[in-house]
């Protein structure tokens, strides 16, 4: 017996609303048969027949059912409430409602990132620059990158290195997308965050340092995700702070860390000694990235994301359907 492809059983457990996505796909967006595979990540013939059961169900009569998936109307209302160009939704209610903490458990942040790396595969384009972050939503998504091989590609990574018991170094998801996409390459040599605001400005003088750092005016892409503050664990065992910066950084009212940085609820950059110490990039350069897809799920993100948003630093979300409600 044929063994079912992870895609197909996750497909499988919201299966209207997986038809009706394809075929919106298909029928209202354009997209081809193979396009779509790519995005989904299934084969072309596992496309042609979903395409083919959304009419037998009555879902596509000439037009999709708007009913039957709600997730296209959301989408179009995040873009018009943010002004973003896309929004990739992820389904996770139908397991929160049985586990109420299930939006913010390892598995939906797996389908977050699974759906953020085809996204990713779907926009990458030759002779594009793009830049990677760090983060465990990014380290997922890099595992999940479809192997696709993109020419003329750069790959950068966008924060200095640093690393956690729980998954890679920063240059690690960096690497991986590189390798899937068959890009070159560029991985930044020097740690996340240095001791003296001295040093690290005697490190960003250093010829191949600074020609790295360089790298970030070139950038077409970015694919990053976003911190929050509601607890130091990440922020602590990744070696970006200490406790006692935590500590301040929440009394000075961040509730976000992005890149490093950590940003109060309007997206501002909380500046002194500490953002001045970090090595890789700002978020303001960031902002100068024509295409910057943001990647993060769970309502413990909520305040983060929007910070995110408000600050103007993406043109793409990718998140799921309990915090896109919430936003």
């Amino acid at each position: 017996m044929k063994k079912k492809s992870k895609s197909n059983i996750s497909f499988q457990q919201d299966n209207t609303g997986m038809l009706a996505e394809i075929a919106e796909l298909y029928y209202k967006d354009g997209l081809t048969q193979n396009q779509i595979a790519a995005r989904v990540g299934v084969s072309r013939p596992t496309i042609v027949n979903y395409v083919k059961q959304a009419r037998e169900q009555g879902i596509v009569d000439i037009r999709i059912n708007g009913s039957a998936y709600a997730g296209s109307t959301l989408s179009r209302e995040l873009c018009e409430k943010y002004d973003l160009e896309d929004v990739y939704i992820a389904r996770n209610s139908a397991a929160s409602l049985v586990d109420p903490q299930h939006e913010t458990s390892l598995e939906a942040v797996h389908k977050v990132a699974r759906l953020g790396a085809m996204a990713l595969s779907d926009l990458l384009v030759s002779g594009d620059v793009l830049g990677v972050s760090w983060g465990q939503t990014v380290h997922f998504a890099a595992e999940e990158m479809p192997h696709r091989q993109v020419n003329n590609l750069s790959v950068c990574q966008l924060i200095g290195s640093m690393s956690s018991e729980s998954f890679e170094t920063s240059e690690a998801s960096t690497i991986r997308i590189a390798n899937r996409t068959g890009g070159h390459c560029s991985t930044l040599h020097s740690p996340a965050i240095l001791s003296s605001v001295k040093l690290a400005q005697q490190l960003r003088e250093e010829p191949i340092v600074k020609k790295q750092l360089a790298r970030f005016d070139d950038l077409t892409k970015a694919f990053f995700s976003v911190g929050n503050t509601r607890n130091y664990t990440m922020v602590v065992a990744s070696g970006i702070a200490s406790i006692e910066e935590w500590k301040m950084f929440r009394k000075r009212g961040a509730v976000a860390v992005l890149s490093g940085h950590f940003l109060d609820k309007d997206g501002n950059v909380l500046e002194g000694d500490f953002s001045e110490r970090l090595m890789g990039i700002h978020p303001a350069q960031l902002r100068n990235t024509p295409v910057r897809m943001l990647v993060a799920g769970g309502d413990d993100k909520l305040d983060a994301v929007k910070a995110s948003l408000a600050g103007g630093y993406a043109t793409h979300l990718v998140t799921d359907d309990v915090l896109a409600e919430q936003l």
